[in-house]
């Protein structure tokens, strides 16, 4: 394979730049390639913490048993305990490349996030994501490692089963080009652009995950959508979890602390699910406030709180508060909704981040190596993109040598056709009145609660909105810069949505972040298992796997 690349990284948050520089140790060949700038990456603003055994009275075991019971179970126990035992390596090696944890004279200060037995998520300067993102982007800039910016990567170069490269669009000058790599590693980070409610950026469309799935790789848990409990009506900014950590309070219209109805020991800091499900009981109860432009919505009140404590431990919530309503937290509380928020499945990996096909591999939210489960901890995303972008990153040494490949013989005249047929008829008001057609039906009917028809009729009106699209002549244009690159992108969110709306409807039990009102109890009996989707022969084939269990046993699930 003549001017093939060792490692190509496709994504630059904090995965990817870990793993980056993870298999530079064993290479001077690696690269990186991204659709954005590495710090517009969507890793940048991570706000919550990240979770590691830092005080005395914590342990590992809690950590382990807190994440178990988190995922309602539904996490493999020997993923975990990789995620758990790895954690304070990264913490230190994060710490010799320059990320500054806020300390409390020689300790680390320390948040209780939801569903969590001791305060373990450490911060730097309310901008955690931010501050990680820099030393690794910092330590990048210092290396061999190329990085390939403004990329598009339209599909995987597979053959017999083995990933040779990928074919990507250059979003500045609509170059089309093969890299071709001895392994490629998926680091695209998530997909919450197919919901209409997100605190996930625009660019967040699932587009390692549609690829691998295009490419046959096996998908798993992907029914599985985290809300976040907390997010600013209409605009659905992320108020962070640091908040309730800090003491802030969930009241409804009667001024209740409603939190005491549906988790009395843990109240606000019970796990996400469970306070997102609660914020939409009290509304569809009829004890939500009414916004005349926005609708129901919940109050997050600080009134109860210290100066001291909104000035040390807020500071960024009260700015933004002021900054976009002139307001005051201390005496104005936060509207807030449930808004999507993260991925529990994705790309299916084992624990060396290997996926299904030889030679790919895949790290962070767009992969599963199902540590969370049915239902993510706050301030464990971040800790499993450093772990995982780690080990992944180290899988150089262990990629297989196909005996005979051509890689010339890749064809991309059909999408260089396909390119030009687009870029001059593409017409941006259709394909964002589809992608708005998209976002509203996954948010009505792939939510926060589900049924068995609200799923049948997603299936329905999704394959409707897919033939729509694929049929559809374009011969009148009314371009945008990006134009050709949001159809790109809603052909990724679209297989996406198929991955997520299927099992759904397969998976007649609630655990976790999947709740069906028609099915409302958790079963062990038949559903303690993982849901696999696999694109095959053009159509999506569904299997089960068994969740790995090796020290806890299922158990109920209150707080």
């Amino acid at each position: 394979m003549n001017n093939s690349i060792d490692v190509l990284i496709v994504g630059s948050g904090i995965a990817g730049l870990r793993a980056a520089l993870e298999a530079s140790k064993y290479s001077d060949n690696v690269k990186i390639i991204s659709k954005l700038p590495v710090m517009r990456s969507h890793s940048v603003s991570a706000a919550g913490g990240i979770n590691s055994v830092s005080i005395p009275s914590d342990s590992l075991h809690s950590y382990f048993s807190d994440t178990i019971k988190g995922s309602d179970f539904l996490a493999d126990q020997d993923a975990v305990h990789i995620l758990v035992n790895r954690a304070n390596d990264e913490i230190k090696y994060l710490e010799e490349i320059g990320v500054d944890f806020d300390k409390f004279d020689t300790l680390y200060s320390t948040n209780k996030l939801g569903g969590a037995e001791f305060s373990r998520a450490l911060n730097s300067s309310t901008q955690i994501g931010l501050s990680i993102m820099q030393a690794l982007y910092d330590k990048v800039k210092q290396s061999d490692i190329d990085i390939f910016e403004n990329w598009h990567v339209l599909d995987l170069i597979v053959d017999k089963n083995i990933c040779f490269g990928l074919i990507a669009i250059n979003k500045d000058t609509n170059e089309i080009r093969k890299f071709i790599s001895n392994i490629v590693i998926l680091a695209t980070g998530p997909a919450g652009h197919i919901y209409k409610n997100t605190t996930n950026s625009t660019n967040c469309t699932g587009d390692g995950i549609a690829i691998a799935y295009r490419a046959g790789a096996l998908l798993k848990d992907m029914e599985f959508i985290q809300f976040h409990p907390t997010s600013l009506i209409g605009s659905n900014i992320l108020i962070t979890e640091r908040t309730r950590s800090a003491g802030a309070y969930l009241l409804n219209k009667n001024g209740e602390r409603f939190m005491n109805k549906y988790a009395k020991s843990s109240l606000e800091l019970a796990p996400r699910d469970i306070v997102s499900r609660s914020i939409i009981h009290e509304i569809n109860n009829g004890l939500g406030f009414k916004d005349s432009n926005y609708g129901d919505y919940i109050e997050l009140s600080f009134s109860h709180l210290s100066r001291s404590i909104i000035d040390d431990k807020l500071s960024d919530v009260k700015e933004l508060a002021s900054s976009l309503f002139n307001l005051d937290i201390k005496n104005n509380p936060l509207k807030i909704i449930p808004a999507q928020h993260y991925m529990m499945g994705g790309i299916k990996i084992n624990i060396k981040c290997e996926t299904s096909i030889s030679n790919l591999y895949a790290a962070g939210e767009c992969s599963c190596p199902s540590v969370h489960g049915a239902n993510r901890l706050g301030g464990n995303s971040l800790i499993e993109c450093l772990v995982f972008g780690k080990i992944a990153g180290s899988q150089i040494n262990h990629f297989i040598k196909p005996d005979k490949y051509d890689v010339g013989n890749v064809n991309i005249d059909s999408y260089s056709s396909n390119l030009a047929r687009l870029l001059n008829n593409i017409d941006y008001d259709y394909i964002n009145n589809i992608c708005i057609k998209l976002q509203s039906l996954m948010t009505s009917n792939v939510g926060i609660f589900r049924t068995k028809k609200s799923l049948i009729e997603s299936s329905l009106l999704l394959s409707s909105i897919k033939l729509d699209l694929l049929s559809h002549n374009f011969s009148n244009s009314n371009n945008s810069e990006y134009s050709i690159f949001n159809y790109f992108e809603l052909l990724n969110m679209i297989d996406v949505s198929e991955t997520i709306i299927t099992p759904s409807l397969l998976r007649e039990e609630s655990r976790g972040s999947h709740y069906r009102l028609d099915f409302p109890v958790r079963n062990d009996k038949d559903w303690l298992n993982h849901i696999i989707i696999q694109l095959h022969n053009s159509k999506s084939k569904t299997s089960f796997e068994p969740v790995i269990l090796d020290d806890i046993i299922p158990d109920s699930r209150t707080y």
